[in-house]
Formats: structure tokens, C-alpha cells, sequence
């Protein structure tokens, strides 16, 4: 993505067999599936869409970062018209959903023993 948010694409849709969005991408278990499409399909394009949130991380796929396969897009899912974006300039295939807020932090949750 561009510093002015529009979706750039990579190269022409049709240089992929097929176009993989996978959400929540930087999420623990979805980075583990990136790193694995990645290197398993390389003539997949492998498209992760995360918003980069407190539990997010790219860590995991600093191995793959530099793979002509793969694109890294930071968005919100729940912005519809950025999605509908995607899709369109992206030319997505395939959709792994993996996108969510699952941690609790301590601020949020205290057990109290008595």
C-alpha cells in the first residue's frame, strides 16, 4: 500500500495462478499459514492484510518479506469501501479470514483471589 493509501499491485493478476487475501495476517497462527503458503505455492500470490494492532507482529514473516509471492497491505477490514478496493485492484481468488482481537490484557481482566 502507498503512503496515500491506495493498493498497489504487484504485478498483473494474471502472472498468479491464483491471488490469496489472507486477514489478520501478523496474528501468531496466520503468519505461521503465510510463511507456509508462501514457500509451498510460489505460484500464488500470497496477499496479507493486517491492521497491525496491539497483537499483531511481522516478525514471524520476516523470512518471507522479500518474496516476489508475497505482499504485505496494512488496512482495517471494517472499512468496507478499502476492502471493496482490494479486491478490485487486487483481483483476490481466495479469502483465509483469520482477522481478530483475541487477547485480554491485564488492564482489562484482574482475578482476585480471596
Amino acid at each position: 500500500m502507498s503512503a496515500a493509501g491506495l493498493v498497489e499491485p504487484l504485478g498483473p493478476p494474471s502472472s498468479f495462478a491464483k491471488r490469496v487475501l489472507v486477514t489478520g495476517g501478523a496474528g501468531f497462527i496466520a503468519s505461521h499459514v503465510i510463511v507456509s503458503l508462501v514457500e509451498d505455492y510460489p505460484n500464488y500470490m500470497i496477499i496479507n492484510l493486517d491492521k497491525l494492532d496491539y497483537c499483531a507482529s511481522l516478525k514471524n514473516l520476516e523470512t518471507i518479506s522479500s518474496k516476489q509471492n508475497y505482499k504485505f497491505i496494512q488496512g482495517d477490514i471494517c472499512d468496507s469501501h478499502f476492502v471493496k478496493l482490494l479486491f478490485e485492484t487486487e483481483k483476490i481468488d481466495i479469502v483465509l479470514h483469520f482477522a481478530a482481537q483475541t487477547h485480554v490484557g491485564k488492564h482489562c481482566f484482574m482475578l482476585q483471589l480471596r
